[in-house]
């Protein structure tokens, strides 16, 4: 009778783990930063460049990436190209050719797939802080090296399914001449990955359970 048992019970937990594996994993939010500031010198390669964070530690991949910048100012924002450059080489324009040509100051800039919006362009009116999503309309522009030649990627879902594990770069360039600013706060990122579920954890401490007291038992 205790055979039958303990293999009723080693196929119940059997079940329970595998239901428990299928449920959806829930999500984990991890921000880093850069806070130095980056110079936007007038056509030329921002200082530093690139601006730099580097992450380690991590298992799973990347289920979702945004990007930070703060305290973004400029005379003529339209002249500015940020290009982010991950770990594995991928890159992605965050905005290009784009933010209009009206001074702006101390701007907070969230880059988002899923923003409702590209960074607009305005003629009237300045850039104000907000979530946009990456927006390049200069796709011909290169920017200057040490930053990899074009072209480049338009959505940061590029980075799913990838470690954010290593070196990101953050390559700031003004592309034309006249114009100056200042990102005062650096740039961060936002990194969103899975983690396993509540009930997948619960059904692996009940298989460990049952491990145990089988050789009790035996």
């Amino acid at each position: 009778m205790k055979k039958y048992t303990l293999r009723f019970n080693s196929i119940l937990l059997g079940l329970i783990l595998v239901f428990a594996i299928g449920q959806e994993a829930t999500a984990a939010l991890f921000t880093f930063s850069n806070t130095a500031p980056i110079t936007i010198n007038d056509n030329a390669a921002a200082t530093p460049y690139p601006a730099t964070i580097n992450i380690s530690g991590f298992t799973a991949g990347i289920a979702d990436l945004n990007v930070t910048v703060t305290g973004l100012s400029h005379t003529f924002p339209t002249d500015i190209g940020i290009l982010l450059v991950g770990p594995g080489g991928q890159t992605v324009v965050l905005m290009n050719n784009t933010g209009g040509i009206n001074p702006i100051s101390n701007v907070n800039l969230t880059f988002d797939d899923e923003a409702v919006t590209g960074v607009p362009n305005p003629i009237f009116g300045s850039l104000a802080s907000g979530s946009y999503r990456p927006t390049n309309l200069a796709p011909a522009d290169s920017f200057l090296s040490p930053a990899p030649a074009g072209p480049y990627g338009t959505r940061l879902s590029l980075f799913d399914g990838t470690s954010p594990n290593g070196l990101w770069r953050l390559f700031v360039e003004d592309f034309a001449a006249g114009d100056s600013g200042l990102i005062s706060g650096g740039f961060g990122l936002q990194v969103t990955t899975p983690e396993p579920s509540t009930l997948l954890l619960f059904g692996v401490g009940l298989l460990t359970i049952s491990v145990w007291l089988r050789r009790r038992e035996m």
